[in-house]
């Protein structure tokens, strides 16, 4: 695990009209606590810098788009002292008694050489996210699903919360205030600016909703009570630790989803550990500032994901028939292209002269199956979420995004 040293980690931000979370003050157990009394958030300008033009590849242009004027409001970030960690021999909170905790406090200690009675001080701020425990459905008997009748249209409605004419409004919007550092984590890391506004679109509606539960508070409960994935939890849970003691902040300082994710880029901790990146090179590294949260997803798709900047994504191809069931399909299957083609799939474009083997993807829309051939970089996409409706919406907004504002994709 790449550990990342000298950076602050602004904690949290509030975006005046977007709906982004607020940072809720935090009372530590002991006295005189040098935590509280936080000032007043501060508004700190977006850093300039010049331009960087992005030499083309096989797959799209990218040319340099001049930068807007900016038409939303300000970000205003909240700042406070220095974290002071406090000490306590005592666990507290709302798993004092907690046998599992107690243990996990005792196997941190040793393993990363901690305090102790320091960890006791923060897991004593801890609260019960029951929201996260009824979102996995922790303590819920779930009903059996239905099969195919369930199914038949399950792409239009998925697709419709994502690619719709709200989200690429906001998307033209973001991609233009922020066209500089999207060309260069183009230029720096070779991928395609459309799929990093189209994973910030997706995750977060462009900021517009970066989550408001507790970070600790729900890797806590997640990693206490939800047994079916208690190591998955327990490791991000480390690494958020890990992580805020590196950046010197307070643990109950980051708001996220209830999974643990946070910022624009939606980064598990172990995820900002390993691949966030400071971009604007101010000396911090933001995942609540847009263009660290570029560079960050840039940066995650070429190590994490292996992007290919020479290769293209996914194209549509044609079908007789309203419903697939031949062969497997979902961005795991690999087939040759001449394979395909026998089975009686055309395809929409010359895929950019791609010739190398696919996966065959299908999406069921309200009238008929539609099927598309995706790459190596399709399933790049699936390592942000492994699911191909996810990647679909991904590619499919920040297709739209691009034409809307070139004309072309």
């Amino acid at each position: 695990m790449i550990k990342i040293k000298h950076l602050t980690l602004i904690p949290t931000i509030l975006l005046l009209s977007s709906g982004c979370v607020k940072k809720e003050p935090t009372t530590l157990i002991t006295e005189n606590n040098p935590n509280n009394n936080i000032p007043i958030a501060q508004t700190y300008p977006m850093p300039t810098q010049p331009q960087v033009v992005v030499p083309s590849y096989p797959t799209t242009t990218i040319p340099t788009y001049p930068t807007t004027t900016t038409t939303t409001p300000p970000i205003v970030i909240e700042t406070q002292p220095q974290y002071i960690p406090q000490r306590t021999p005592y666990l507290r909170g709302a798993y004092a008694s907690n046998y599992k905790l107690k243990q996990l406090i005792n196997n941190m200690a040793a393993k990363y050489n901690l305090d102790r009675y320091e960890l006791n001080a923060i897991f004593s701020t801890v609260n019960r996210d029951t929201l996260a425990l009824d979102k996995y459905g922790v303590y819920k008997k779930r009903k059996p699903s239905k099969q195919k009748t369930s199914q038949i249209g399950s792409w239009s409605k998925y697709r419709a919360q994502f690619v719709n004419p709200s989200h690429i409004r906001k998307g033209i919007q973001f991609w233009r205030e922020n066209a500089n550092w999207l060309n260069m984590a183009a230029y720096r890391y070779g991928v395609d600016p459309a799929y990093i506004v189209g994973i910030i679109g997706v995750e977060t509606n462009f900021g517009g909703f970066t989550g408001k539960h507790s970070v600790l508070n729900a890797l806590t409960t997640l990693a206490l009570e939800y047994k079916k994935r208690s190591k998955f939890f327990t490791s991000e849970l480390e690494n958020y630790i890990l992580l805020t003691k590196e950046q010197k902040i307070h643990p109950q300082a980051i708001k996220g989803s209830y999974a643990g994710a946070f910022g624009l880029a939606q980064f598990m901790p172990s995820s900002f550990r390993e691949y966030a990146v400071d971009l604007n090179g101010d000396g911090h590294t933001n995942l609540f500032d847009p263009a660290d949260a570029i560079g960050s997803i840039a940066n995650y798709f070429k190590n994490k994901g292996k992007w290919n900047p020479r290769i293209p994504v996914a194209m549509k191809v044609y079908y007789n028939k309203k419903r697939f069931y031949g062969i497997p399909t979902g961005f795991k299957t690999s087939y040759s292209q001449s394979y395909l083609y026998r089975l009686g799939m055309r395809p929409s474009s010359n895929f950019y002269g791609y010739k190398g083997a696919v996966s065959l993807i299908k999406l069921s829309k309200y009238d008929r199956d539609e099927l598309w051939w995706g790459t190596s970089n399709f399933r790049a996409i699936t390592r942000y979420n492994p699911k191909d409706y996810y990647a679909m919406a991904v590619h499919q907004l920040g297709q739209e995004i691009k034409k809307a504002i070139y004309g072309r994709q």
